[in-house]
């Protein structure tokens, strides 16, 4: 692919120059590819460690602080699905062919941090003191138990929802995709 002769017709020209696509350092064809798989191994894990600082901050005790965290992780999935968008690539297609081992797995993930950090919140929230602490001088402002219960309750309708509206668009996605591909098929056997 030539990144440098369609340059006026690349609508994240702007965006290959941050990346640095078309930087000598992106090597031929098969180091930009290791290149790239690298990119997006470190923004993988990167999202995980963002998880794992909120994790970590509604431990010690800044659990509504950690939402910022929580919300600066989801920065990759938004710039990815945005780029793709302006290439014209339909990226929720391409997430809804996730290998089921690999969203199984992730879900689990994600699961067991959810459990985990609203956990943590909800411990300090209705002790009035975090589970580690680290004196950072956060008390609860709530005491009432029925506020630990709508913490919980709502977190975890919130999952469920969550989850099932992720189920039900990828289980579309696929049923388009299988429309498409047979669609394609056909048309290649008119030829």
């Amino acid at each position: 692919m030539n990144y440098v002769s369609d340059k006026k017709n690349r609508p994240n020209a702007f965006a290959d120059r941050i990346a640095g696509f078309n930087d000598p350092s992106m090597g031929d064809e098969r180091e930009r590819d290791v290149i790239l798989r690298a990119y997006t191994l470190g923004a993988v894990v990167s999202t995980y460690v963002f998880f794992a600082l909120g994790l970590i901050f509604a431990v010690l005790g800044a659990g509504m602080w950690s939402v910022l965290i929580v919300l600066g992780s989801m920065v990759t999935s938004i710039v990815v699905s945005a780029y793709c968008k302006r290439e014209n690539v339909d990226f929720s297609m391409a997430m809804a062919r996730v290998s089921p081992r690999r969203l199984i797995v992730g879900n689990i993930v994600g699961a067991v941090f959810a459990i985990v950090w609203v956990g943590a919140i909800v411990f300090h929230i209705s002790e009035g003191y975090p589970l580690i602490d680290a004196g950072m001088g956060a008390k609860a402002m709530f005491g009432a138990s029925t506020s630990t219960y709508s913490v919980v309750i709502g977190a975890a309708l919130g999952f469920v929802i969550t989850i099932t509206m992720l189920t039900i668009s990828r289980v579309r996605k696929i049923k388009q995709a299988r429309a498409e591909a047979a669609a394609a098929a056909e048309i290649e056997d008119e030829d």
